[in-house]
């Protein structure tokens, strides 16, 4: 106890507490703060249709098995989902194709995952949607969506021609792009404020967080654009042109290839202000905890 006593009076002690609160501050606030690897979600596996239905037929099947308990029959919504009559098929394709939904909880921020369908199912859902159930933005046509999977096909041959097909697509499109620097302006003052500048995400208010943009298609970019989904907003047409979503999504697809050369010290790439405030702030103190240890130790000698 008379250990404990004397290191209370040491005149670092004080200090000492202060940084120990704060360390036990960040620590307890980053265990409890939501996240996209920490947010539940279930996703519903889809059944294969029989062989003699239509596109839409199969839609309207998945859409009741999948969506209507939440969304209700007609799409009208109900008290757990919102009401989707408005929303587009960009805004459908956009959900299902990041595997947020179907969700066993709207309510809740869902993180992206694996789609629960196949591109073609979601292509047959879309059109249930589009035929019977509202209208919206539609899926943007001539960008490229996700890559095929293995799995979908049945010889190694149509695989190997289906992904030749996307990677021609996919090149195409981003290599069309005109002025991929107006694009990284387009991307700085319009998404990096919550994307972050390398396009890691970051927090919103409510709990919330903007999602990371890595692995994002270049179809996926552009629906959410187009549709706002959560609490981003909407870039409609006539806000952002296409040619300059395409020069945004260019600039976008740039900078997920773009290495990391910050090595441990990176900070999760959270920009160039942010870091310089942080290199600032760590700087400042450990000249004051210095120049309280010289002083200390001057009066101590004193």
């Amino acid at each position: 106890m008379k250990w404990i006593t004397a290191r209370r009076r040491h005149p670092l002690a004080g200090y000492a507490v202060v940084i120990l609160a704060l360390a036990l501050v960040g620590v307890g606030y980053a265990y409890v703060a939501p996240s996209a690897d920490r947010a539940e979600a279930q996703t519903v596996a889809a059944e294969a249709a029989a062989d003699d239905q239509t596109d839409v037929a199969q839609g309207k099947d998945i859409f009741v098995r999948s969506c209507a308990s939440c969304h209700g029959l007609t799409g009208t919504g109900s008290d757990m989902a919102p009401d989707i009559t408005t929303a587009g098929g960009a805004a459908i394709d956009f959900q299902v194709s990041t595997g947020r939904m179907p969700s066993m909880n709207p309510d809740a921020q869902m993180p992206r995952k694996p789609p629960a369908f196949t591109q073609d199912e979601i292509d047959d859902l879309i059109a249930y949607y589009e035929q019977e159930i509202g209208e919206g933005p539609a899926v943007p046509e001539g960008i490229p969506a996700d890559a095929p999977v293995r799995a979908d096909f049945e010889d190694e041959d149509s695989y190997l021609a289906a992904e030749a097909e996307y990677e021609e697509a996919y090149e195409s499109y981003i290599s069309g792009a005109q002025d991929t620097e107006a694009g990284m302006k387009l991307y700085l003052t319009n998404c990096a404020h919550c994307h972050s500048w390398s396009g890691a995400g970051g927090a919103l208010t409510d709990g919330k967080w903007a999602p990371e943009i890595h692995d994002a298609t270049p179809r996926q970019i552009y629906e959410a654009m187009l549709s706002g989904p959560g609490q981003m907003p909407v870039f409609n047409d006539m806000t952002i042109t296409p040619d300059e979503k395409q020069d945004l999504i260019a600039y976008v697809k740039d900078l997920q290839a773009e290495p990391d050369a910050g090595g441990v010290f990176s900070l999760n790439r959270i920009g160039q202000v942010a870091e310089g405030f942080i290199g600032w702030v760590v700087g400042l103190s450990l000249i004051v905890a210095c120049a309280i240890w010289i002083t200390a130790k001057q009066r101590a000698h004193d």
